[in-house]
This record gives structure tokens, C-alpha cells and sequence, in this order.
């Protein structure tokens, strides 16, 4: 069994998004963000959006998901928004900044999954 480019990346994303639950509890728990964690949440993230972008450069055809990329930049910018928020500024973040993060970032994975799915 060949795992594709697209399945390692929803791999990455699947270890990602474990880390970032990891995180979520922490917040509600008014816990403060590990570094840790922060950084394992976004290697793995990182990881697996360079996947997808090098699927994305490499494919031949027009079958790109482009919709999911949309939401993962998204998700990344959030996340970018909230370390710089949390860890350089030092400012209590609201609650829902990580929540808004993670819809992106699942409805990215969902749309990805979807595009697998239909292109497998």
C-alpha cells in the first residue's frame, strides 16, 4: 500500500490537530500555552501544508483543493496571531480566538478529506 502525498498530509494534520486539542483543554482550564506545544502543534501543521502546497505545485491536472488550502492559510494566520498575541505581547487572550482557529483548521481537514475521497 502507496500512502499519497495528500494522506501524509492529513496524517500531519490529524498529529496537529491532537496537539492542538491538547492545547484547547489547556485554555479552558486557564492553563497557561505550553511552548512545547505550541511548537510541536505548528511543525506538524507546517509539515503538512508544505505537503499540500508541494501536491499542489506537482499535479499536472487542475485538481487542486483549492478550498482547503484557503482555510488552512487561514488557520495559520490565526494561529500566528495567537502566539504573537499570547507569547511576544503577553496580553490575555480571549476564548474564542482558539476556537475560531480550530474551525478553519477543521474545515479545512474536512474539505481535504472530501477531496480525497472523491479523487481516490
Amino acid at each position: 500500500m502507496v500512502i499519497h502525498h495528500l494522506e501524509w498530509a492529513l496524517i500531519f494534520f490529524g498529529l496537529a490537530a491532537l496537539v492542538g486539542l491538547y492545547m484547547l483543554s489547556r485554555v479552558f482550564k486557564k492553563k497557561p500555552r505550553q511552548n512545547s506545544a505550541m511548537l510541536l502543534h505548528g511543525l506538524f501543521a507546517g509539515f503538512a501544508i508544505g505537503i499540500l502546497f508541494y501536491f499542489s505545485a506537482q499535479e499536472t491536472n487542475s485538481e487542486i483543493p483549492y478550498a482547503s488550502i484557503f482555510f488552512f492559510i487561514v488557520a495559520i494566520f490565526g494561529g500566528a496571531f495567537m502566539a504573537t498575541w499570547d507569547k511576544i505581547m503577553n496580553r490575555e487572550m480571549p476564548r474564542y480566538f482558539p476556537l475560531l482557529h480550530a474551525s478553519a483548521a477543521v474545515t479545512g481537514i474536512v474539505l481535504l478529506i472530501l477531496f480525497v475521497i472523491k479523487h481516490n
